[in-house]
């Protein structure tokens, strides 16, 4: 499978945020951008930086670090930019259902002098003590495609340099409260236990939002005015239905049982008691009390794919390989790396309309595959013909598909 025109459609893409920078300093957010994509797990700052460098030699090394720590390119522009294209690529109008999925990640750092950084629980490794950052990520979610929306960095009380003090619950906050959507579509927020909470449940609601999230085990609601823990509506065997369903890539049976119920302070809820054969009972709560018991299992599912998105970040585009003392220039690094993920989701929609078996197989390893096998097809072209060096391009290509397997 060949994309050949890969790294012309990065470029068409980049050039939709041409509006939100000077003309040197696009240059360099487009240099970032392909970079991110062409270097992958291997872009951290200063190998980034250095072969950025080396692509123009009428730049220096400080006009690609200013431009991460001191260059005042307003980020919120341009992520404003890339949310109207996601829904204007997408058709998204007012009848589209349309989700916010909410996570947050450790990046492992070394180093004192880096700020931000503190000890955290990593539940990915049992719970191990982890050095680093903690990042709570949005994303929104529309057929099929991930937009990454927002990062904020969560750090410890008292951490110098970093500003004030704020709970992951209040950073989700503040991201619910920045969004501003093109369309006034149907919303729902998706989260798992550690954010489920009335002040964000109520937030949602001021805002004609939806919440779907999971409930810990020991939680308590109120069911016709009685205290009921939620361990106690699993008990209620009559009340479970057998379904047979699609999630996360497998057909899955489940029992599902769809309960009535009250929070205190917020009101009437839905919660969705779901049971697996050798898996952990679950109990799923949704704002929306009038939605079926399976809609929620499925749209709570979908929470799945910023799990994924993280991943590809991490493993893809070097999400957290920054290697700098600026906190300026470590938020910067994460942007850019977002905005390299919407790259190559935007390039898989554009591919969608040219070939749409292709697109359907389309990850995001692949597509960057293909911009970087594009990008060393012409260095190598170059470079053969200033040695004058004639070759075969069937044999170069051969060598890029390998090399790129």
């Amino acid at each position: 499978m060949r994309m050949p025109n890969a790294k012309q459609d990065v470029l068409f893409i980049l050039s939709w945020f041409r509006e939100a920078f000077s003309s040197p300093s696009f240059k360099l957010f487009s240099s970032f951008i392909v970079g991110f994509i062409q270097l992958g797990k291997e872009g951290h700052t200063s190998s980034m930086v250095q072969s950025l460098s080396r692509s123009f030699l009428s730049r220096s090394l400080s006009s690609f670090t200013r431009f991460l720590g001191k260059n005042a390119w307003a980020m919120d522009e341009v992520l404003a930019t890339a949310l109207h294209k996601f829904f204007h690529t997408l058709k998204i109008n007012a009848r589209s259902v349309v989700f916010l999925l909410l996570d947050d990640t450790i990046i492992k750092k070394t180093g004192k002098k880096i700020p931000g950084c503190g000890w955290y629980k990593d539940h990915a490794q049992n719970l191990a003590n982890v050095f680093g950052h903690q990042w709570v990520l949005a994303a929104l979610f529309h057929k099929q495609s991930v937009l990454p929306l927002e990062a904020r960095l969560y750090h410890p009380k008292g951490a110098k340099g970093c500003g004030r003090f704020h709970t992951k619950i209040s950073l989700a906050k503040k991201i619910l409260q920045s969004l501003r959507l093109p369309v006034a579509c149907k919303l729902y927020v998706l989260a798992d236990s550690w954010y489920w909470c009335k002040e964000l449940a109520l937030l949602c609601r001021s805002y004609g939002y939806h919440m779907i999230s999971q409930l810990k085990s020991n939680s308590v609601v109120w069911e016709k005015g009685k205290r009921t823990p939620v361990a106690e509506l699993a008990s209620r065997t009559s009340a479970f239905r057998e379904v047979s369903v699609f999630l996360y890539g497998k057909n899955k049976t489940l029992k599902i049982a769809k309960f009535i119920a009250v929070v205190k302070g917020f009101g009437p809820v839905a919660v969705v008691v779901v049971k697996e054969k050798r898996k952990k009972i679950r109990y799923l709560v949704s704002t929306n009390f009038l939605l079926p018991a399976l809609e929620v299992v499925k749209f709570y599912a979908h929470r799945w794919k910023i799990e994924q998105m993280i991943k590809d970040l991490k493993q893809r585009l070097g999400l957290g390989d920054y290697q700098v003392r600026n906190l300026r220039a470590i938020q910067c690094h994460v942007t850019l790396v977002l905005l390299s993920y919407f790259t190559l989701i935007l390039l898989k929609i554009l591919q969608w309309g040219k070939d749409k078996k292709i697109s359907l197989n389309l990850s995001i390893r692949t597509l960057a595959l293909q911009v970087r096998r594009q990008i060393l097809i012409e260095r190598i072209t170059v470079k053969l013909n200033n040695l004058k060096i004639q070759f075969k391009q069937n044999i170069l290509d051969s060598y890029l598909e390998q090399l790129c397997a």
